[in-house]
């Protein structure tokens, strides 16, 4: 039986003209970072639009039926890579989407929990990140948009999950897309291996 990975990220939006987690996708799609045997990625570049949780999000679900989700989405603030703990029952109603669309509700679900707990270790993570020379923190707040939005669905949906948000590239967080390549390959290899390591022992 061979297992998928999903890796996702995105593309533009107002005020990010160029996401470097979509650049990161294709780089790992070109050249995908070897895994255990017995698993594949699937990598997929998703819009900056609340529609996507409706149509594309669930449409990779039933494509790949994913033994883990690794969602990368771009935080132009912050200054080093962050992994992100949970996702919050919250959403932004006045910011707009890639399509200028804006949500009409300020939550997720109506009846739905605070928050939902990331299901994929924050600590593999941050290992790999650091293997890969780079630095990467915790963090307790994915935002109000559609970072926190994807990452809320899919563990809604059941799936082990995670979400690794990345800062913008260049000299203000040290790090290009050399550095978020060789970061990324390491996130993707360590959740394989996990999985593997799992499925071994069950």
């Amino acid at each position: 039986m061979t297992g998928t990975l999903l890796i996702t990220g995105f593309g533009s939006f107002p005020g990010i003209a160029a996401n470097p987690t979509e650049a990161l996708i294709e780089r790992l799609a070109a050249s995908p970072p070897p895994l255990p045997d017995g698993f594949q990625a699937a990598y997929a570049v998703l819009p900056v639009t609340w529609t996507m949780l409706e149509a594309e999000l669930p449409r990779l679900y039933a494509d790949h039926a994913p033994e883990a989700i690794v969602h990368f989405g771009v935080a132009g603030r912050r200054r080093m890579i962050s992994i992100e703990t949970r996702a919050r029952n919250v959403a932004s109603m006045s910011r707009a989407d890639a399509s200028g669309f804006c949500r009409p509700q300020a939550v997720l679900e109506p009846e739905g929990p605070r928050h939902r707990a990331s299901t994929v270790p924050a600590g593999t993570l941050i290992e790999a990140v650091n293997r890969a020379g780079l630095e990467a923190r915790t963090s307790r707040d994915a935002g109000d948009y559609l970072c926190n939005a994807t990452l809320w669905s899919s563990l809604a949906a059941g799936y082990p999950a995670t979400f690794v948000h990345v800062p913008q590239l260049g000299e203000r967080a040290g790090m290009g897309i050399d550095d978020l390549e060789r970061a990324g390959r390491g996130i993707v290899e360590a959740v394989s291996e996990r999985l593997s390591r799992r499925r071994a022992i069950t």
